[in-house]
């Protein structure tokens, strides 16, 4: 495959994430909700300051945090409920990156798909970072919903709380909770 056929297939699967709207928003009566390449392009600002500010690796946790829903241009949105019906979910995932990533010249190849690999196991200070993060943002559209009325978010910010394991991110969070009262 040339480098402009490998372009244009991850082109599509971009221009899919750009297209397809968050599952768990819209299951909430959210009318056209953020799209998942919205999501991602958030996480990546989000990454880039807080890597900076604790004095990791900026460049890796703004790849991590662009990449880590690229392979729901294949599955889809899932909300945690449909996760939980799907057995091979992960292997689904790591195939999904390792198509895309096979058919681009190295070094970004690798890089990309290292990158996710890294992210889903979530065993190192960026990849953790990334991981609250992508929690954090939710939360932050949660709130950005709520502040328009859509009280349906309130769960998805909850979630959001729940999950998220970096005691000042999730302090960062309900700060900003208190700033909607």
């Amino acid at each position: 495959m040339s480098l402009v056929e490998a372009m244009v297939k991850l082109h599509r699967s971009i221009v899919k994430l750009k297209e397809m709207g968050r599952s768990g928003w819209a299951e909430r009566g959210i009318r056209d909700p953020e799209s998942v390449a919205a999501h991602s392009f958030s996480v990546a600002i989000l990454a880039s300051i807080f890597a900076e500010l604790r004095g990791l690796n900026v460049p890796e946790a703004v790849i991590m945090a662009l990449i880590h829903d690229l392979p729901e241009s294949v599955t889809g949105d899932l909300t945690p409920e449909m996760k939980a019906g799907f057995s091979m979910l992960e292997e689904v995932e790591l195939e999904a990156v390792r198509e895309l990533a096979e058919k681009l010249p190295e070094p970004a190849a690798s890089q990309l798909l290292e990158a996710w690999k890294k992210y889903r196991r979530c065993s190192d200070p960026v990849s953790r970072l990334v991981r609250n993060l992508d929690k954090f943002e939710m939360g932050l559209q949660a709130l950005e919903y709520m502040r328009r009325g859509f009280a349906g978010a309130w769960e998805i910010y909850e979630s959001a709380l729940r999950e998220i394991d970096d005691e000042e991110i999730r302090r960062l969070l309900e700060d900003a909770r208190r700033t909607l009262t």
